[in-house]
């Protein structure tokens, strides 16, 4: 069995009771075999990306450790996903929950590596959204992304001097 590889998770919402979608996830996958919680950000509020007229959305990110595959680690989140009533009917439209999975260890998984059509690790946009880099930093402002070769919280202040406005402190779930 392989080592446990520390990985990141970012979870979205704005339907629902989102906060209680969330910390029932979070237990999901801390009961996931050979998988650990490690650590979890801040909860932040944000604006919707996508089609006009959604909710704010609530987004924060997990540490885990887990010695699950990408490919049955994202079986896994799309099932939690499923049972929170997630749909996906709208491209960046409404959900009850939505969990990405952010990076894996120093793994490189999609373009230009190993072949899958379904998983991109480190998460492809994730360098451009405050969303994810903002709770990302709470927990681990030093990770290193594997292709940009910069951390969480340079990426997060490259933002920031290109004139996004740094999100209001979350709050603890």
């Amino acid at each position: 069995m392989p080592d446990p590889l520390l990985t990141y998770i970012a979870f979205g919402g704005n339907l629902g009771d989102v906060q209680a979608n969330f910390i029932s996830a979070r237990t999901a996958i801390a009961e996931l075999e050979h998988t650990s919680l490690i650590a979890s950000s801040y909860i932040y509020c944000t604006p919707p990306l996508g089609p006009a007229g959604q909710a704010d959305y609530l987004n924060a990110v997990i540490a885990i450790e887990s010695r699950l595959s990408a490919l049955k680690l994202l079986d896994a989140l799309q099932h939690i996903e499923q049972q929170h009533q997630r749909m996906r009917a709208e491209h960046w439209g409404p959900r009850t929950l939505d969990l990405d999975i952010i990076a894996i260890g120093n793994q490189i998984i999609g373009k230009q590596s190993i072949a899958t059509d379904r998983l991109n690790i480190p998460h492809i946009e994730m360098h451009k959204r405050q969303f994810v880099l903002r709770p990302l930093c709470d927990i681990a402002p030093n990770w290193q992304h594997p292709r940009l070769l910069k951390s969480a919280s340079q990426m997060l202040q490259t933002l920031l001097q290109h004139g996004e406005t740094a999100l209001p402190k979350g709050t603890a779930w």
